[in-house]
């Protein structure tokens, strides 16, 4: 399996232009100027769209408080709810973390701002009722509006606080309090192991994974609800139109999703499911709410036609879906630590305060600083781009925005500064003789796939040219991916090739074998198809024929899948795919949605091990081990009400990666 070169290409268009922004940078910076340009204020048009009892005040508030209500809260005087609790981990400089823990929350008021002089406090305790220690939390105010005529505009509180002095390995119960009496429920944390020292081994323990979630509910919609006819208007008081700004546009011939289907909420399902495997932390791949349901990184306009979708050049958006996002995910993330990395409906250009970054980009990510705990220890200009270690597992954010040939309006901002990063993490991990010693095991996660067989994006050729000899040289173990709405894994690949296979039930040892790569974009978004048979749309590379099953579309290949029409259907379900591609930066464009792209690559793979096209997340069971002895890393991939199983979820798919404990560092450095 050869990496992709520069040259490959396929016809394209519209040609590039210089003349237009075509980055997130430049579309913030647009923004900016043109808002500066405007006769109304930011606190004007903040007043108009939050006014009136059915305005966003009103819904943001009626949510929270449900939230609030349902966690054990009680209210204060000043009207102030807490909801979307969430945590994260405090990694040092190294990646090992601190004995910390960080505390995200909304706040969420009945007029649509806080009182003046309110303050948030966390108390934290060993017991239910019993918080011994105070920490003073700080309030934030993100506020992002668009020049575009009726386009966006968003006013949300976020408390955040860094719990310090606790002890490792330890379980801490913690609330939010308000100056005003309102105090949260009660929610606990169980703090990192000890791996400071080699003698310190981590007990067994799990992590889960998934990308591409989403909503099952939509923020409601004043638009429908001030003086609409109420035939327009939803007992819930109004709603986007169906799938819009949630995932609710299911195909009725999903199995899971569809109608009849076993699962109608698959979003909100999975993220239930994890609590039944006791998770460490969960790693989201990217795509983390949607938004901005466009997913290009554009200039936001919510003032389309909205079951069309957004005009070429602009991107629908909807600051308020994260508060349905909080909400969902808060019954698992107040209590288990949710690592994010960023995928392309993450690019967010809305939000234009350059403070963030503490220079003139943002990226689309302001948002995502105010909203999430992300660690500060990768690159100082990619805020998503981190690292932590957990037991004997190092883990690794990535930032696939900055390289992917597919969709480059964020392609390239790091200027070169994360892969730069990402080696030399990789180089320590490996190389230094203490951390060496204490990582055994390597994941990385982030969005746009490496490797991957599907059709609506398959593999992209930038990311896997940046990341799979990096991945190879350094011995990573596991990468996560999203960007395809489907479950695949691959087997172990070196250096773009396929080492061997590794079918259900396979013991590997990453070591000698390479690097297995997992898309987990299955984590409720509507599912996408794999390739097609071989035709003009889907062609094979110049000069293969294809032959037998090749002929045919791709079909699925996991534990305990049968055909449709039964075990002797023939369907294209080998390990030889003959019509997939990736994308390739040869050729970009300015194409019809309005940003510049790469062009499709028609290639054959054998690494296309496990498919399943419909929503799973993985768990992945970690066994340390002392210096010498064998340590195991297995990863389960479950599959959410997989039809006729009668089982809320159901295990496809198992390998086990193996290595000997505290002696993985690597001595030669082949360059």
């Amino acid at each position: 399996m050869r990496l992709p070169r520069q040259g490959d290409q396929d016809a394209f268009v519209t040609p590039f232009s210089s003349n237009r922004p075509t980055n997130v940078d430049e579309y913030t910076e647009w923004n900016t100027k043109e808002l500066a340009k405007s006769s109304i204020s930011r606190r004007s048009a903040l007043k108009a769209v939050m006014a009136g009892a059915g305005g966003f005040t009103a819904a943001q508030f009626k949510l929270a408080d449900a939230a609030f209500a349902a966690g054990g809260g009680t209210a204060g005087s000043a009207g102030v709810v807490v909801s979307g609790r969430h945590l994260s981990f405090v990694p040092g400089k190294d990646g090992v973390p601190q004995p910390a823990m960080a505390v995200t929350a909304q706040l969420v008021s009945k007029t649509g701002s806080l009182p003046r002089g309110l303050r948030a406090y966390v108390e934290v305790g060993t017991a239910p009722g019993h918080y011994g220690a105070r920490h003073e939390a700080d309030i934030q105010h993100l506020v992002g509006q668009y020049a575009i005529a009726g386009g966006p505009i968003g006013s949300q509180f976020y408390l955040k606080a860094k719990i310090t002095g606790l002890r490792a390995s330890t379980v801490y119960h913690y609330r939010v309090r308000l100056s005003d009496g309102t105090v949260s429920g009660d929610a606990h944390f169980t703090t990192a192991p000890d791996t400071h020292h080699s003698l310190h081994v981590a007990k067994p323990f799990t992590f889960t994974a998934f990308g591409d979630v989403g909503t099952n509910n939509a923020p409601v919609d004043p638009k429908y609800a001030w003086g609409q006819d109420p035939a327009t208007v939803t007992a819930a008081g109004g709603a986007w139109p169906k799938g819009v700004f949630d995932n609710n546009y299911y195909s009725a011939t999903d199995p899971v999703a569809g109608t009849g289907g076993t699962d109608p909420t698959p979003a909100v399902t999975q993220t239930n499911l994890m609590a039944s495997q006791h998770p460490v932390f969960t790693l989201l791949a990217g795509d983390i709410c949607y938004a901005d349901p466009s997913g290009t990184g554009l200039p936001a306009d919510d003032s389309e036609a909205l079951t069309t979708g957004a005009a070429a050049g602009k991107n629908l958006y909807n600051p308020y879906v994260w508060d349905v996002f909080f909400n969902q995910i808060e019954a698992q993330a107040a209590f288990t630590p949710w690592m994010f990395a960023t995928g392309n409906h993450d690019m967010e250009p809305l939000y234009s305060d350059t403070a963030f970054l503490g220079d003139s980009r943002t990226h689309g990510y302001g948002g995502h600083i105010k909203r999430l705990d992300l660690p500060t220890n990768g690159p100082h200009t990619c805020p998503s781009v981190y690292r932590f270690v957990y037991g004997n597992v190092g883990v690794i954010s990535v930032d696939a925005n900055d390289l992917s040939a597919e969709i480059q309006t964020n392609t390239g901002y790091s200027k070169g500064a994360q892969v730069t990063w990402l080696e030399e993490t990789l180089k320590e991990w490996r190389t230094d003789d203490e951390l060496s010693e204490r990582v055994d095991f390597i994941v990385a996660f982030f969005h746009h796939c490496a490797y991957s067989t599907t059709n609506n994006h398959a593999s992209d050729g930038a990311v896997r040219s940046a990341l799979d000899p990096l991945f190879t040289k350094y011995q990573v173990d596991l990468v996560v991916q999203g960007h395809n709405h489907l479950l695949e894994r691959t087997d172990p690949i070196k250096n773009g090739r396929r080492s061997k296979g590794a079918p259900d039930g396979s013991t590997i040892h990453p070591a000698t074998d390479g690097v297995t790569y997992i898309t987990a974009g299955s984590g409720g978004r509507p599912r996408y198809p794999f390739r097609p048979a071989p035709s003009a749309a889907a062609p094979a590379p110049t000069g293969i024929t294809p032959e037998g099953a090749q002929l045919l579309p791709e079909g699925q290949r996991y534990r305990g899948y049968t055909p449709p029409g039964g075990a002797n259907v023939t369907e294209n379900n080998t390990e030889n795919i003959v019509n997939s591609y990736y994308w390739s930066t040869a050729g970009t464009a300015i194409n019809a949605s309005g940003y510049p792209a790469g062009t499709k690559v028609a290639e054959t793979v054998d690494w296309s091990q496990v498919r399943y096209d419909d929503y799973a997340f993985i768990a992945v069971d970690v066994v340390p081990a002392r210096r010498g002895q064998r340590t195991t890393f297995t990863i389960r991939t479950l599959a959410d009400a997989l039809p006729g199983s009668g089982q809320p979820y159901t295990e496809i798919d198992r390998i086990t990666l193996a290595r000997v404990a505290g002696l993985n560092r690597i001595r030669t450095i082949h360059h």
